[in-house]
């Protein structure tokens, strides 16, 4: 077997610029080592950390990283089987081993041979504002204290999600990568998309316009096609054939190297009714409206009420409008979503309410109409936005406009 596999890889100065800054942050809290349960749930959502300080990940692998204050990190993934691919597949961590008994044994087992019995060990999973549930199962959170009962345990909260909201220039040079695929999934649905051809191979298409170059799974793909769809996509398609003036609306989230971008468009099969161009409409005006005003030093807050006035002038209603962040997740810091601003007070409170040069995040505009059709249609529009040193800049190249095929 070939000794370095052909997948998407980050540099050492990256490796090294992000343990770094996560150890000068243990320090200051006084954690000797973290334990971050890289659990492959919600599209590989909740590894992001794991996978921020070791790059294993994907295709719903586990990657459990004991991550010490000096020395190397221990990354346990799901299955012996699986050692040796992610030892060539990476070059950050060495050690990478497989889970050995139940997950709490293996953690449990490894602490001891480090020596950290009594140490300050600060572990992720269990809660914090962009995910109040947490995602550790309780039964595992249990058996690690009992089995360690001089350990002094630390929740995280959003420690590392703080830290990733601002990306480095190699971590938005993967964000393009994605954002590429991203372009080349609404191509192939433009090409394909026709009267008489199934969603589902429509769908299918898109997704091996991803994958075909790099892409990875499991990734976020909502899709909906209707004459008059619900204001947001579902989540399968069908394999009803496609008929003349049906509508398709998708969001997807293309993938590489376990990083996320977000990009929606509405497409007709034909040519749409004016009530749909005039929300279609709505929503670019909006978007654009956001992009003049995004950048470096502004309010959140003030910019997305003034997004919102455009959408009130119109006298649209609002299925999802905001932003949300991006990189080895969806969801990250920034989030201000005005479909979501109770859950999202938390967030920005963690974060602070400004824009910061390097925090990429989708802006999303999903509207309707409540007054045709009772508000139960509608179009959507987003790019993935990246703050730079003087503004905005979407990640897109794909037209903005309502794609008409067929």
């Amino acid at each position: 077997m070939r000794d370095r596999l052909e997948l998407p890889r980050m540099s050492m100065a990256e490796r090294d610029r992000r343990w770094s800054i996560t150890r000068k942050q243990m320090r200051a809290q006084g954690i000797e080592c973290l334990v971050l349960w890289g659990w492959p749930a919600m599209w590989d959502f909740t590894t992001a950390n794991a996978r921020y300080l070791c790059p294993i990940g994907g295709n719903a692998e586990n990657n459990t990283l004991i991550f010490p204050l000096e020395g190397e990190p221990t990354s346990f993934v799901f299955m012996p089987t699986f050692v040796e691919y992610w030892k060539r597949a990476q070059d950050w961590v060495g050690d990478v081993r497989s889970r050995r008994g139940t997950w709490a044994e293996t953690v449990v087992t490894r602490l001891k041979e480090m020596g950290l019995e009594r140490a300050t060990i600060g572990m992720d999973g269990l809660a914090g504002p962009l995910d109040p549930d947490g995602w550790l199962p309780h039964s595992i959170y249990e058996s690690v204290k009992s089995a360690l009962p001089n350990v002094r345990f630390v929740d995280l909260g959003d420690l590392l999600e703080t830290t990733r909201s601002i990306k480095s220039a190699e971590e938005i040079a993967q964000l393009e990568k994605a954002a590429a695929l991203g372009d080349k999934m609404l191509q192939a649905c433009s090409n394909r998309a026709r009267p008489g051809v199934r969603e589902s191979e429509v769908h299918a298409g898109m997704m091996e316009a991803m994958l075909a170059d790099g892409g990875e799974e499991p990734t976020l793909f909502l899709w909906a096609c209707d004459r008059y769809p619900l204001p947001h996509p579902f989540r399968l398609p069908t394999t009803r054939p496609m008929e003349a003036r049906d509508l398709i609306i998708c969001e997807i989230h293309p993938k590489i190297g376990g990083y996320f971008t977000h990009v929606e468009r509405t497409f007709c099969l034909g040519e749409p009714d004016k009530e749909t161009q005039r929300i279609h409409d709505g929503c670019l005006a909006a978007f654009r409206r956001g992009m003049e005003l995004f950048g470096p030093g502004k309010s959140i807050v003030d910019c997305m009420n003034k997004v919102k006035h455009v959408i009130d002038d119109a006298k649209l209603g609002i299925c999802e409008t905001g932003i949300h962040g991006h990189g080895l997740a969806s969801l990250e810091y920034p989030r201000y979503r005005f479909h979501a601003l109770k859950a999202d007070q938390a967030a920005l409170a963690t974060i602070g309410g400004e824009f910061k040069t390097g925090m990429v995040f989708a802006f999303n505009i999903d509207l309707f109409d409540p007054k045709w059709r009772n508000g139960e249609t509608g179009a959507v529009f987003a790019d993935t936005v990246v703050i730079t040193d003087t503004g905005a800049r979407s990640l897109h190249a794909f037209s903005q406009e309502l794609q008409r095929v067929g």
